[in-house]
């Protein structure tokens, strides 16, 4: 038996990156999966992977933004069994200085932040109080707890996202429905390496970040799949509200 075993993971931004490698994870574990994303041949093609081992999961085009998209996407997961795990993993960033800031991008990173996490939240979690409770996983980020020079709206959609978990694990602390956030510093998978891959020197700009780092590393995929194991199963029944800072000590060091 794995740790996710007779219960379903919705996965929102499952295509790629650290939801792509969740999503894996859980189905490992025994999880029935739906793979959300906006990007919904890659969401199918992950769904593909994971039946290709014998689990079960399908996939869904899915954009956070849009009510009626992620009311539909929960009513897939419904249908697969009983709704107990949902990933909030989708998010973009952004890298403009305060005043150098358009009305448009500032309003899109916070949609796809904050407004997609809340719409998603408002939707699944009445699913999982009909099942007696569940776990909400919020991929958050250092940037989160801490601020980084021209990353306004994402630090700041990243620290509301904190407070806004906070708000439904409180309010849905007597369901049986755990929230928390999963705070990432820089990992070797996902919106970093997608972001720094942009840069005219790709490896600098990752080792560079790396040797600032406490533990002298990037984060590892697997590593944060571990948390979310652990966030999602039976082995955290009593954490809820709660900030995991993923980030080998950077918080610590900053705070």
């Amino acid at each position: 038996m794995g740790l996710l075993e007779n219960r379903v993971a919705l996965v929102m931004g499952g295509a790629s990156g650290l939801g792509e490698a969740i999503s894996h994870r859980f189905a490992a574990e025994g999880a029935a999966v739906v793979v959300a994303d906006v990007d919904g041949n890659g969401a199918e093609r992950v769904a593909r992977e994971i039946q290709a081992t014998g689990a079960s999961a399908v996939g869904a085009p899915c954009d956070v933004t849009n009510r009626a998209d992620v009311e539909t996407t929960i009513e897939v997961a419904r249908a697969m069994g009983p709704l107990r795990v949902l990933v909030l993993s989708a998010a973009i960033e952004s890298f403009k200085a305060v005043v150098e800031l358009g009305d448009d991008e500032w309003q899109r990173v916070l949609d796809v932040n904050l407004k997609g996490p809340f719409l998603c939240m408002r939707a699944a979690i009445p699913a999982m109080v009909a099942n007696g409770g569940g776990s909400v996983i919020a991929l958050g980020s250092t940037l989160g707890l801490i601020v980084a020079p021209g990353h306004p709206a994402y630090c700041a959609s990243k620290g509301a996202l904190v407070n806004l978990c906070k708000q439904a694990a409180i309010e849905h602390a007597p369901d049986n429905v755990r929230v928390n956030v999963l705070a990432p510093s820089a990992t070797d998978t996902g919106l970093f390496m997608r972001v720094s891959g942009g840069a005219p020197d790709p490896d600098f700009v990752r080792a560079r970040v790396a040797a600032g780092m406490p533990m002298k590393r990037l984060a590892r995929a697997g590593e944060v799949c571990d948390a979310a194991v652990f966030l999602a199963s039976e082995l955290s029944t009593y954490l809820s509200g709660a900030v995991v800072p993923l980030d080998g000590g950077l918080a610590a060091r900053r705070m």
